[in-house]
């Protein structure tokens, strides 16, 4: 059987999944908290290390990144911007010129900018030279453009529930338009983020679409009440 290994980088450790490649089966979950005296990287080592994780050959090995991220048109991007691009959205940050990271994000023509501590990519290139480090949002952001591909509709505007907040994006004629990341706990919240969002687009609440993803059934009728087509789809990375 063939193995993927999916990590996620949180504020306060990591997530692994193991998936089998061929089915997409779900095989292992497992969270891990960075310990009071512990770096990053170390958590993610020993992470790593477990005989459960480590026990097993992987085809493929993703970290994504969860942390603040910010995008700008690809024939704009010059890599040794990132820092100060970055500060433009994030200002303050204390983040070096070395724990900059992007991603293409060719099917949008955009590039997402986010930081990863150099020591964290270190320490999983160290244990999986070819794995692969990626951003959520624009990963989840390249999927939906994805599934947009060949649809008649102009404009198309997506919430995608996330642990602890809410990835909004909208997409006119297939490009990126808007793309932003509220954090917000509870259906109320995350609603009322959907609809400032909708309404700052001056979308049309009887005739555009909202596709909602990961939300569950009570936060889809919420929806319903104010806006007349809404979609509730499932988002798999």
């Amino acid at each position: 059987m063939n193995y993927s290994l999916s990590i996620r980088l949180c504020t306060d450790g990591f997530s692994f999944l193991v998936s089998s490649i061929g089915s997409g089966q779900s095989l292992l979950q497992e969270s891990l908290r960075c310990g009071s005296e512990e770096t990053m990287s170390d958590a993610l080592m020993r992470g790593l290390q477990l005989p459960r994780i480590s026990g097993r050959h992987y085809e493929r090995v993703i970290l994504y990144s969860t942390l603040p991220s910010t995008r700008v048109p690809l024939d704009e991007f010059r890599r040794e911007d990132m820092l100060a691009l970055y500060r433009l959205t994030f200002s303050g940050t204390q983040y070096r010129p070395e724990d900059m990271c992007f991603q293409v994000l060719p099917s949008l023509e955009v590039v997402e900018i986010f930081p990863l501590q150099a020591p964290i990519v270190q320490a999983l290139k160290q244990q999986y030279p070819s794995a692969l480090i990626q951003g959520l949002y624009g990963s989840m952001l390249c999927h939906i453009a994805e599934m947009q591909q060949g649809s008649v509709l102009p404009v198309s505007f997506h919430a995608v529930v996330l642990d602890g907040g809410v990835l909004i994006a909208s997409l006119r004629h297939g490009k990126l338009y808007y793309a932003n990341v509220f954090r917000a706990t509870g259906n109320p919240n995350i609603l009322y983020f959907i609809l400032y969002v909708w309404k700052a687009l001056a979308l049309d609440a009887w005739h555009d679409l909202c596709i909602l993803y990961s939300a569950d059934q009570e936060l889809y009728h919420d929806a319903c009440q104010y806006l007349a087509n809404v979609e509730l789809r499932e988002l798999d990375l």
